[in-house]
């Protein structure tokens, strides 16, 4: 065994909290606090100069390959995908950060100095956040397959992210009453499990995400101690160690028993709280000059006490104890992915390198040696966790079927050879146009490298080949076995060959002195040198005794002569600068720090608060490009009127601000403009008119979409002065390109003529309407009197055979000519206009009207300057909004999945239900860093239902399906059950052995003329079908829809028999 501290590998003697060794072993990451402790950083280190002693002191061999410092916050966790793909790193910032390796050459911080001397080294880029939980997140855990990613955080929860469909989420594991802390996999990928500070662990099935079991027992006495609870699964999935666990007042860590969940055994020996604990990926069993054994596990356990425990399954003692390893707390412990190396992390911002061999820990099984394990107990293996465990209905068999193929067609789509690259200049390009001016076309930037690919180890030309790190590990192996049974397989280092960063005071070395009564593998602990007493503990099985005699005394096993420098703490502090810098001690103030001064008691008063005296009026010199000061407004003055005089100041005579008075007349003209501005005044005080009414003009024509080359033209008989010839009559006259076809005459002159396919509707000016046919003129209605004197007509418009009129008050009336009804009668939509939460602008606190329009269906649109669209519910009886695009729900709204819109509504209809969610919808949440991702997806499902509403009340069928069908897919995402099992009642109607249920008394099974059942059949249940955590809801809908169609079936037989 060696064991080494690199003094090089450090935050800026800030703590590191995760540490992780590439699957390829030649790098591994560090993650911790950045640069003044506000930030977060990520570090890729070479594992070359660890593993050789040699290559440590070679200033070409690079130690950094690259540095990222995106975290707004620490980082807690840090981990490499099962492949060697990516890297996930989380932190208090409350995000996930997938980076991927983008090249070679150039490390260090973009903007930085460069940190090392040659410019060797790796370019990682961030490629996808995740945000999904609302509080730090702790620890990360990849899946065996790496088919999704698990995240927990202190909001209680554990997100399962869908690593094909980055920032997909797949489920959110509820459950927890506290901060979780801990999350890990079974190796088989049957199950996930998380410890939390509620005193519990929890495991989940990753079949349908429901609670497996939950184990409390050994953690009633636990306390919240520790910054993280890391716990791990064995290779062979089965035992589950967790951390910080009580056993008689003493910490362990439990060992959970897969087979019924039991609690019987532990690792015992630590004297503060479990930390950490990491299972070793590969399985081991006894060489082969040994004799035949069981395959057995390897566990390290990592605790607060500062030290570091190894543990074998097959052993009931812990093969090595490494006391005061650390000043600080054990944070992280990474296995190497060949079995034989470890690398562990504190809370001093140091790390350790263990190396094992062979003899010490045993011959790794191969992975046909473990899936065939793996097969045998479980009936699968790990390559085999990406597929589906049992579909219980043949349907929903055929749905996945489906999917599938879907899947391996997009993955053929994207696998198409590229197209031929498009020549961009190389050079800027600088033309003059004819009147002289410059046109430049600019350099073109060529993107950055494609990612996607597994990079290969440092320092060589394959992936996953023989590294500079795993060549020198492999004959490091080969020196170590080549020991006679008899000699310690640890050899003794010359002093002249010691590392130049060992101490050169140090003069003793600490050795490990081997017992006759054991076997080959014996239990060992280690102690530093500095002290001369032993260092073992009682708590301990065995604890193996210690010999400090000198390495040219004893040539037995040693250490690496590199671990000379460390000293116990203590001493540490005496003889070396402390490289710890302890993060509570940060946060504190300091005691003798000099108090800011109090701010000035008074300060000069402001302009603005001045007020004016007869003695000493202000002067207000103007400025120029601003608005002359009688344009301001006394505080509690009235609004000027447009018809007020305007004063002139001189720039050498500037007037007093008690002069400038205002002045409001009663009776002011009217101004008219398409959009009206209203005041905030009241209704009830409002007497002048809110918008302007129609004038009368010599002639009015009107024509229609629908009915190309068709016009309608209205001759007014009007005097020179535009005012009416008594007992005169006014024509109407309708053409058919260029030819009349009909014609007709009124006895009042019309204000206001609108056309449809139907009907023409005119507004004469006695405040009547009248209402003919487009064929031939006819009348068909008796004139409607609307609107008086007081609010004359303001619009008029008929669309198919509905008519609507707004008078200058805004009450709105709409008929239906086709049978003689009203649809709505004259109602007010002033309120929604005169109020002060509709701001247009950021100066003005009234809202204007931009548009009304009617529906085919004869439903009203009031869209107001901000763009919000309302109309009006007659089976409610009130204005509703159906559009909302500056509210802060739509705002931040997550992504939503929307079909393509295939609609033949009406343009109005089509721009207010088709709203795109890329521009505006979820931008500012994305950019906001206190939005949650809880009140996100709340405010996705609010917007949908939204929708929903929205398409009803419009009687829009195909944007009702578009929007049911992303509100389901939206439900099956975040696994609401409840929600998702109401929309499915809703479709399916009351249960088919009774005739009506209680809670579905009003149930019609048509909605806009589309089959209920057959929507529930066809779009939602496939939808529902595809996520295997719904496989009962599935099968329980089709099988009563089987059952509803042969009830009805039976019920048309009797219909034909009666």
């Amino acid at each position: 065994m060696k064991l080494f501290k690199p003094p090089w590998i450090t935050h800026d003697d800030k703590p590191i909290f995760s540490i992780d060794i590439h699957p390829d072993e030649s790098r591994f990451a560090t993650g911790g606090q950045g640069d003044g402790g506000s930030s977060g950083k990520v570090i890729i280190w070479n594992m070359t100069p660890v593993v050789n002693q040699k290559d440590e002191v070679n200033d070409k061999i690079p130690k950094v390959l690259c540095v990222m410092d995106n975290h707004l916050a620490c980082v807690n966790s840090v981990r490499w995908s099962c492949n060697g793909r990516y890297l996930a790193s989380g932190g208090d910032d409350r995000l996930i950060m997938i980076w991927q390796f983008a090249g070679y050459g150039g490390a260090g911080v973009f903007g930085g100095q460069p940190t090392l001397k040659t410019s060797t080294g790796e370019r990682w880029r961030c490629t996808h956040t995740l945000k999904g939980h609302t509080g730090d997140v702790l620890d990360l855990a990849w899946s065996p397959g790496n088919q999704w990613l698990a995240s927990c955080s202190i909001d209680n929860s554990v997100v399962i992210w869908d690593v094909e469909k980055f920032p997909a989420i797949t489920t959110v594991l509820k459950g927890h009453t506290s901060l979780v802390k801990g999350v890990t996999w079974d190796p088989i990928g049957s199950y996930v499990a998380s410890q939390s500070d509620d005193k519990t662990v929890k495991v989940w099935k990753t079949l349908d995400w429901k609670l497996e079991t939950t184990i409390t027992k050994p953690f009633d006495e636990c306390t919240a101690t520790t910054h993280v609870l890391r716990l791990s699964w064995s290779p062979d999935g089965g035992i589950l160690v967790s951390a910080h666990a009580m056993n008689n007042s003493g910490p362990t860590a439990q060992i959970i028993d897969r087979d019924g969940w039991k609690t019987e055994m532990d690792f015992v020996g630590h004297r503060k709280a479990i930390t950490c604990t990491r299972f070793n990926s590969c399985m081991f069993s006894k060489l082969k000059t040994e004799g035949e054994s069981k395959p057995y596990t390897c566990c390290a356990v990592g605790s607060r006490d500062r030290s570091l425990s190894v543990w074998l399954t097959s052993l009931q003692r812990p093969l090595v104890v490494v006391h005061d390893l650390f000043d600080n707390s054990v944070m992280d412990i990474s296995w190497s992915f060949s079995g034989y190396s470890l690398l562990c992390c504190s809370w001093d911002g140091t790390v350790a390198y263990v190396q094992f061999t062979p003899q010490e820990l045993g011959q790794t099984l191969t992975q046909e040696e473990k899936n065939k394990l793996h097969k045998e107990t479980y009936g699968k293996t790990s390559t085999m966790v990406s597929q589906p465990l049992i579909i219980e209905n043949p349907a929903m068999l055929a749905i996945q079927e489906k999917k599938n193929d879907s899947n391996v067609n997009d993955q053929n789509e994207k696998l198409k050879p590229p197209t031929t690259p498009i020549k961009y200049p190389t050079k800027q390009i600088e033309t003059r146009t004819p009147s002289g001016k410059r046109r430049i076309i600019p350099v073109f930037v060529a993107p950055q490298e494609a990612l996607g690919g597994i990079p290969r180890p440092f320092g060589s030309s394959s992936p996953f080949g023989k590294s500079n790190s795993s060549s020198n590990l492999s004959k490091s192996m080969e020196k170590f076995s080549d020991h006679s049974s008899n000699e310690s397989p640890l050899k003794v280092v010359d002093k002249s060959k010691t590392s130049p960063h060992q101490n050169s005071n140090d003069k003793n070395t600490t050795t490990l002195k081997k017992s006759e009564n054991e076997s080959n593998i014996q239990p060992s602990a280690v102690q530093s040198s500095a002290t001369g007493k032993e260092n073992t503990q009682e708590n301990f099985s065995s604890p193996v005794k210690l010999d400090n005699d000198t390495a040219d005394q004893k040539k037995k096993a040693v250490l690496d002569s590199r671990l000379c420098e460390k000293t116990l703490p203590s001493v540490v502090k005496e003889k070396t600068i402390p490289r710890s810098v302890h993060f509570n001690e940060q946060l504190e103030p300091a005691k003798n720090s000099p108090k800011l001064p109090p701010p000035p008691s008074s300060l000069p008063p402001s302009p603005s608060i001045i007020k004016p005296t007869d003695s000493h009026p202000p002067v207000f010199p103007r400025r120029p490009g601003r608005p002359p000061l009688h344009l301001k407004r006394k505080q509690g003055s009235l609004p000027a009127s447009p018809g007020r005089k305007k004063h002139k100041i001189g720039k050498d005579n500037p007037k007093n601000l008690d002069d400038l008075g205002t002045r409001h007349d009663e009776h002011e003209k009217e101004v008219h403009h398409p959009l009206i501005k209203t005041t905030s005044t009241p209704r009830h005080t409002i007497t002048t008119n809110i918008l302007p009414a129609l004038k009368l003009t010599k002639k009015l024509t009107a024509s229609c979409p629908k009915l190309p080359g068709t016009i309608i033209q209205i001759h007014n008989e009007l005097n020179s002065d535009d005012k009416v010839i008594a007992s005169a009559l006014h024509k109407i006259i309708c053409c058919v390109d260029k030819d009349e076809v009909w014609t007709s005459v009124m006895s009042a002159p019309a204000t206001a003529v609108s056309l449809s396919r139907l009907i023409v509707c005119i507004g004469c000016s006695d405040h009547t309407i009248c209402v003919l046919s487009t064929k031939s003129g006819r009348q068909m209605l008796p004139q409607i009197c609307f609107a008086s004197s007081s609010s004359p007509l303001a619009l008029l418009q008929c669309r198919a055979h509905f008519v609507m009129a707004v008078d200058a008050l805004c009450n709105l009336s709409i008929w239906n000519t086709q049978n003689g009804l009203v649809v709505i009668d004259n109602k007010s939509f002033m309120n929604q206009i005169i109020t002060n939460h509709n701001k247009p602008t950021s100066n003005s606190s009234d809202a204007m009207l931009q548009k009304c329009s009617l529906t085919d269906r004869g439903l009203p649109l009031i869209t107001l300057s901000n763009n919000k669209t309302l109309t009006y519910d007659v089976s409610l009886a009130a204005w509703i909004f159906v559009s909302l695009p500056g509210d802060s729900i739509e705002q931040f709204t997550d992504h939503i999945t929307v079909t393509h819109d295939h609609s033949h509504d009406e343009d109005d209809i089509n721009g207010l239900l088709s709203k795109k969610f890329s521009s505006g919808m979820g931008c500012q949440a994305g950019r906001t860093f206190h939005a949650t991702a809880s009140a996100q997806r709340d405010a996705t499902l609010v917007l949908l239902e939204r929708k929903l509403s929205a398409s009803l009340l419009l009687q829009s069928a195909s944007h009702y399906k578009r929007w049911l069908l992303a509100y389901v897919r939206y439900l099956v995402q975040g696994n609401y059950d409840l929600r998702l099992r109401e929309v499915c009642d809703d479709l399916i109607g009351p249960p088919a052995d009774r005739t009506i249920s209680d809670n579905l008394v009003s149930w019609k099974s048509y909605i806009l003329g589309l089959s209920k059942r057959m929507l529930l059949r066809e779009e939602v249940l496939p939808v529902i079908g595809a996520n295997l955590s719904f496989q009962r809801m599935y099968t329980e809908y089709h099988d009563q829809l089987e059952l509803a169609d042969d009830s009805s079936d039976d019920d048309r037989m009797e219909d034909d028999f009666t």
